[in-house]
């Protein structure tokens, strides 16, 4: 009897602690911050972001990944060079089982500040499952390459946009202007079908021809 009290009591412990806790949608309503991430990694859903490879730099990262809940990432670009966003899954395996499936999604929103001393007259967006190589269309990776949807590309400072699936993966916006100290806003939809821990997002402006 004193075992069966000590485990409700225990039971009841942990219902007034999990109640106590914000919800999944309020968690990814603002930045998720964990002290025992290396430096210059966030994490949003079960991804994390890094700009350990420079170039440009992650002020904060929120929602989840999904259509409704996108990850958000904002970030300043500093080089007119190419900047590299590090995209890690946190747990495979446990994404898989949340899925359904082998797949991997992401909708993804990059609010970007263009920090460098240059204009750009467009921007493009390559992805990497090799860093420095690009994505060649057997490896899963694309811009939803399974049924080329791409309702979901947009972007608020340039009109128009190119995908290329193979034998690249790239994503080029043009038709419009970012000056410095300029923000612009990029959404995409990434499709993996054969995640394997981590991915690359290569980030290049465009700049114009003096």
């Amino acid at each position: 009897m004193r075992r069966l009290r000590a485990m409700l009591a225990g039971l009841a412990a942990s219902i007034a602690v999990a109640g106590s806790q914000p919800s999944a949608a309020a968690e990814s309503a603002r930045p998720f911050e964990r002290p025992d991430l290396p430096q210059h990694q966030w994490q949003a859903g079960t991804f994390l972001f890094s700009d350990e490879l420079g170039g440009f730099t992650i002020n904060a990262v929120r929602g989840s990944g999904s259509r409704s809940d996108p990850v958000v990432i904002t970030q300043s670009i500093h080089s007119v060079g190419p900047s590299v966003l590090t995209v890690r899954m946190v747990d495979t395996t446990r994404a898989m089982f949340d899925l359904g499936s082998t797949w991997k999604t992401l909708y993804l929103q990059l609010e970007t500040l263009n920090s460098s001393p240059a204009g750009w007259i467009g921007y493009g967006l390559e992805l990497q499952k090799v860093r420095g190589e690009p994505s060649i269309y057997g490896d899963g990776l694309s811009f939803n390459q399974l049924n080329r949807d791409e309702s979901a590309i947009v972007s608020d400072r340039f009109a128009r946009y190119e995908v290329e699936y193979e034998p690249g993966d790239r994503l080029v916006f043009t038709g419009g202007w970012v000056d410095p100290r300029m923000a612009a806003r990029f959404r995409l939809f990434l499709l993996d079908l054969s995640p394997n821990g981590v991915f690359y997002i290569e980030q290049q402006p465009q700049l114009p021809a003096f």
